[in-house]
């Protein structure tokens, strides 16, 4: 009786979804030769590994017990496989999705990083963070860089950058040069201008306001770009929240936003599935973030 990798990838898979059905769309395969795997696996390791639910399923005191166990076994693989890629000229660039609102310094660093690891570079997509979650789900994608804005789960996770907000006030010339933090409570008296709901921001704003207790006040209207922003926000149409990265040199450089006198900060996420390419995003965010 032997074990195999599939097998493991299939049981790491229900614990990071929660049930079958999610992990087999994750690892796209039907649910039935999932559980065939895992059923397989459990005569070899002699017993459950899940406890199926009216919510999902769960690890048995068995499978938490072994999956730190699968993990390494899993990890190891990873590893063999991206050695012997390298060794054979074989490696393959990763393919990595970016939120519109990435700025394209943390990019740069990615490709910096890349550059100098022992892969073979980076293939960039943009899109909306809909279409790059499914495109990671389906494994079109071994990385995405986004706002941190919702539960990623069945995703692996890192934060990969904080920075903070800055307010432009309605009516604010354009060229003004900023002036000292508002609180978030003071901005809720007039109406904010968004964008459309692609890259995150809006729904971190949303979040932001429902969280701080304040109803957020929303302009009728859209924007489609973070310049038309602080260009609506001058014309009076209402307030604009923005990240720092995001306000354009040479122009309104916004209020800094504070809750309390605290600081406001949006943080980014690296997410990614366990698999053939982990090792490899992991070796490149390590890099990153050591850059």
């Amino acid at each position: 009786m032997t074990i195999k990798v599939t097998q493991l990838h299939y049981a790491r898979a229900v614990v990071d979804q929660g049930s079958f059905s999610r992990a087999a769309a994750a690892l796209g395969v039907t649910q039935p030769a999932l559980s065939t795997g895992i059923a397989a696996l459990e005569r070899v390791l002699g017993g459950p590994l899940f406890e199926r639910t009216t919510r999902g399923a769960a690890p048995t005191p068995l499978g938490t017990r072994l999956l730190p166990h699968i993990d390494r076994v899993l990890a190891a693989v990873d590893r063999l496989v991206a050695e012997a890629r390298t060794i054979g000229g074989r490696g393959e660039p990763l393919r990595m999705g970016v939120s519109p609102l990435i700025h394209p310094r943390l990019v740069a660093r990615a490709f910096e990083a890349a550059r100098h690891g022992e892969g073979a570079g980076l293939v960039l997509r943009e899109d909306n963070l809909a279409r790059l979650r499914a495109a990671l789900t389906h494994r079109e994608l071994d990385v995405i860089l986004t706002p941190a804005v919702a539960d990623p789960q069945g995703f692996r996770r890192r934060e990969i950058e904080v920075e903070p907000l800055r307010y432009v006030g309605s009516g604010l010339p354009p060229d003004a040069a900023g002036g000292p933090p508002i609180e978030l409570a003071e901005v809720a008296s007039e109406p904010q201008v968004l964008v459309t709901d692609e890259c995150g921001l809006t729904t971190f704003v949303q979040d932001l306001f429902a969280r701080g207790g304040s109803e957020l006040r929303r302009y009728p209207g859209a924007a489609h770009s973070y310049r038309n922003l602080v260009e609506w926000a001058s014309l009076g149409l209402g307030g604009a929240i923005l990240p720092e990265s995001r306000m354009d040199a040479g122009a309104s450089t916004g209020r800094p936003l504070v809750e309390h006198g605290r600081p406001i900060r949006i943080r980014y996420e690296a997410l990614w599935l366990p698999g053939p390419r982990a090792a490899a995003v992991e070796t490149l965010l390590d890099a990153l973030l050591a850059g």
